[in-house]
């Protein structure tokens, strides 16, 4: 007797959710099932990040930094420009023509 009102229990309960199973439509119970899920396995995540917190080591001190030798910065060169000289020449017929339309210049 204590077995049968357990397992008529369960097959009444059975019974409920075949019957309300079949009214609700297939999209409304994946949609219940995933969030079922979902809480499932979002509760421990929430309890694992909750307590890890706690376990956080901070470590204190303080650090030199240690100096590389470096070799000594060389000084600029002065290199030893090249004057620039121009010729000028009166008579512009004397040019050949590659440097007379180089010479001119348009206002």
């Amino acid at each position: 007797m204590k077995r049968i009102i357990p397992i008529a229990f369960l097959a009444a309960l059975a019974a409920i959710a075949w019957h309300v199973g079949g009214m609700i439509p297939a999209h409304t119970m994946t949609l219940f099932f995933g969030f079922l899920f979902g809480a499932f396995v979002g509760i421990p995540a929430m309890l694992i990040i909750a307590t890890r917190a706690q376990t956080v080591r901070h470590d204190h001190y303080v650090h030199t930094p240690t100096e590389t030798p470096r070799e000594p910065q060389k000084q600029p060169v002065q290199l030893t420009a090249k004057p620039t000289r121009y010729i000028v020449i009166a008579n512009r017929p004397a040019l050949p023509t590659v440097a007379q339309s180089k010479l001119e210049v348009k206002r």
